[in-house]
């Protein structure tokens, strides 16, 4: 007598979750490991995140933001453009007449990744250069300071706009 086997196939179990933990674990034990070396032969002042920030040119952290506010503004854009543009696929396939009244939410995609653009040429035109004598003479200290605040500025600037398009991108969608 034959049975009948079900249409439905089984699937593997994913093991890709102990693989990441796998991997995060390892990160997180070197690490460990290289910070107890540096704390135990007496390096520890090498951890200082206020050398790493001071270390750093604030142009860096300037451009950083520039990228940010315009990869993170895109990407927002394009998933909310992904989400809009299927389910007016979907819908157009049971009622055409709604296709075009729909596309309204995929201009609104759009407007959030110019607006991220914009915000990154305004931050670009504002990144201005300075020489060693400037801030080597009288009110040097003053200069440098002044541009890693703007540098700081600039990155938190550019986060936050990219971060903001990120979220409406995926809510208009």
């Amino acid at each position: 007598m034959m049975s009948m086997q079900s249409a439905e196939t089984r699937y593997a179990p994913s093991y890709a979750k102990y693989v990441y933990g796998y991997l995060v674990s390892l990160v997180g034990f070197i690490l460990t490991l290289i910070v107890l070396y540096y704390v135990l032969t007496g390096r520890g002042e090498r951890l200082d995140i206020g050398w790493f920030l001071t270390e750093t040119s604030p142009y860096m952290w300037a451009s950083i933001g520039v990228g940010l506010a315009v990869s993170m503004s895109v990407v927002g854009a394009a998933l909310g453009i992904y989400t809009t543009g299927t389910s007016i696929v979907g819908g157009g396939v049971k009622a055409p007449r709604i296709k075009t009244k729909n596309l309204i939410s995929v201009i609104f995609c759009e407007a959030v990744a110019i607006y991220g653009l914009i915000v990154a040429i305004v931050l670009s035109g504002q990144i201005e250069s300075y020489t060693e004598e400037a801030a080597n003479g009288e009110d040097g200290t003053a200069l440098l300071y002044r541009n890693y605040f703007s540098g700081y500025a600039m990155f938190g600037a550019g986060v936050t706009t990219g971060v903001v398009n990120l979220v409406c991108g995926l809510c208009v969608g």
